[in-house]
């Protein structure tokens, strides 16, 4: 393959698990110290240059882990990952450092914690990162600073701040200012506007999708809300993330429309509740009692559903069921669900199928989408 035609970013087969602490909630759960928590199991996918693709997965279903690791935050278990060919997951940390210009790495949580040390005033975050990598086409470093820094809203007067003297939304601002600063390669945005309100939501979204455009700049936008997702991603795609592993991939114009795999209907009919499905927290005293009713698979649907508009997420322990057994991951509350589903794990494959009128039927070969995959033994060949 010549080097022009090497993906900007390519995920091979990405396994990540975490140690569940000595008699912390996650070790009684899973019988003690020394077992692990799942969090990503096999992910894979390619992202060209320019290209968005848009993450959509509940808290809990891995993708704030699959962040860090796309941006050498953390190793994998297995796997690997290559940027613009080089493969970030055998690099040291010096190198990593090295692709900040061209790597940026957006967390919800961006300069939350700073002390108030003079390195960390608006001013030195802002114009010390711009010298250190000169924005491309010369010009004042200051000038193209400030420039972007009243884009995101905030003025002169926040030079002198700290990062614990701004609000949530306006550290968010700041965070994405120095993100787009640098022009870079890739922007891996985690939840980067969740604490703006829905106006200012907008216009920081629009004003991403513009300097991306003009900067040739390529995101993976993830967030748990389909609609922002679909909003930002444009003509790019979006990927369904469930129990550590990617349920659906598809053009993010059509998500709506060509929805196919039964989790991501499920989740697209209930966008309003904040966390409809297996993913969010979960109350510690609850933990054993679901577990249990996970694995004996008496949790169906409906019953999901109705308990979460009164006590919350239930998510914890049937995510960690749902990622420890073979079978798909959603079975347990999948109403199309059938006898292979416990005991085949289904691949992401091309959608060669459709349902209608209760039938499972081949799709015309001019109705295939070819970037349209899901994980579902009902929809594809496996």
């Amino acid at each position: 393959m010549t080097e022009q035609n090497v993906p900007l970013l390519q995920v091979e087969n990405l396994t990540k698990s975490y140690p569940a602490e000595e008699g912390g909630f996650f070790a009684g759960l899973l019988g003690g110290s020394g077992e692990r928590i799942p969090a990503l199991n096999g992910i894979s996918f390619t992202l060209n240059e320019g290209e968005t693709l848009g993450l959509i997965g509940e808290s809990g279903s891995g993708k704030s882990a699959l962040a860090r690791i796309i941006a050498g935050q953390e190793k994998p278990d297995k796997g690997k990952v290559f940027f613009r060919g080089k493969q970030i997951t055998g690099m040291g940390d010096s190198e990593i450092k090295s692709l900040s210009p061209h790597l940026r790495y957006l967390p919800e949580d961006a300069l939350t914690g700073l002390t108030n040390d003079p390195k960390n005033r608006v001013d030195r975050l802002l114009f010390d990162l711009a010298e250190k990598y000169p924005p491309q086409g010369g010009g004042s470093v200051r000038d193209a600073g400030m420039r972007l820094l009243k884009r995101v809203g905030l003025n002169e007067d926040y030079l002198t701040r700290f990062p614990n003297q701004l609000s949530g939304g306006e550290r968010q601002r700041l965070a994405l200012a120095r993100a787009l600063l640098l022009r870079p390669r890739l922007i891996v945005a985690d939840e980067p506007v969740s604490n703006l309100d829905l106006t200012t939501r907008t216009s920081m979204l629009n004003l991403m999708k513009q300097i991306g455009r003009e900067a040739k700049i390529a995101f993976i936008f993830i967030s748990h809300d389909p609609s922002m997702v679909r909003f930002f991603a444009g003509e790019g795609r979006i990927a369904i993330l469930f129990a550590g592993r990617l349920m659906e991939e598809l053009p993010a114009r059509e998500v709506f429309n060509l929805a196919t795999h039964p989790y991501t209907k499920t989740l697209l009919e209930v966008n309003s509740a904040p966390s409809p499905l297996p993913g969010g927290a979960l109350d510690p005293e609850m933990a054993f009692t679901e577990m249990e009713r996970v694995d004996a698979n008496a949790l169906p649907l409906e019953t999901l559903e109705s308990e979460l508009s009164a006590d919350g997420n239930i998510a914890a322990s049937a995510q960690l069921a749902a990622a420890n057994r073979q079978g798909c991951p959603f079975f347990r509350w999948c109403p199309e669900r059938f006898e292979r589903c416990p005991e085949v794990t289904p691949q992401l494959l091309t959608v060669t199928k459709r349902l209608e009128a209760g039938q499972y039927l081949p799709l015309p070969p001019e109705e295939i989408e070819p970037t349209h995959r899901a994980a579902c033994l009902r929809y594809i060949d496996q």
